[in-house]
């Protein structure tokens, strides 16, 4: 478990939890920049690990990967999801075995790839009680150290700040 999963369950919900703005990830020590530029939508991108990458892109396009660093592009436009600084292969929507949160809409898109929540599941949750536990619910995974947010998410970071946006979104749209 990481050290930031050690906080209250309150307080991992609210995804008050980070320290240095990560949570369930072991930083790699590379050389790389922290941020790179997407070589489609020349959105700045973050690093992602590479057993993020290896983990999610499809067994038939794993041998382009390099042992090198990536980067996750968030754009919603862009179909890229993880390129290298190099200018080698890129890994789009397509090639990964995952539907991607940022880049898809869909009520069947997960919003949290550890505990199966989606967009549906949470505006569901949401009609039917008129709130959401899905925050509450990961946060006590997250404590208990039963995320693999590094392997299952995309971006290959906590899930929460997504959750918690959905479920503002969904309650808002319920009011208006």
């Amino acid at each position: 478990m990481n050290s930031c999963c050690s906080f209250p369950v309150e307080r991992i919900a609210c995804n008050e939890h980070l320290q240095n703005g990560e949570c369930c990830l072991v930083t790699d020590k590379t050389e790389a920049p922290a941020k790179a530029e997407c070589p489609v939508s020349r959105n700045v991108s973050k690093k992602v690990q590479f057993r993020t990458v290896r983990s999610l892109v499809r067994a038939d396009r794993r041998w382009q990967l390099e042992n090198v660093q990536y980067y996750y592009c968030e754009d919603t436009s862009c179909p890229v999801v993880y390129f290298p600084l190099d200018g080698g292969a890129y890994f789009s929507i397509g090639d990964l075995d995952v539907k991607v949160f940022a880049k898809d809409k869909g009520d069947d898109v997960p919003v949290c790839y550890c505990f199966e929540w989606t967009r549906g599941r949470i505006r569901t949750e949401i009609e039917e009680v008129g709130k959401s536990t899905a925050a509450i619910e990961i946060a006590r995974q997250v404590k208990a150290g039963l995320c693999a947010c590094d392997v299952k998410n995309p971006k290959g970071t906590c899930c929460l700040g997504e959750v918690n946006a959905v479920v503002k979104e969904e309650i808002q749209n319920r009011i208006s």
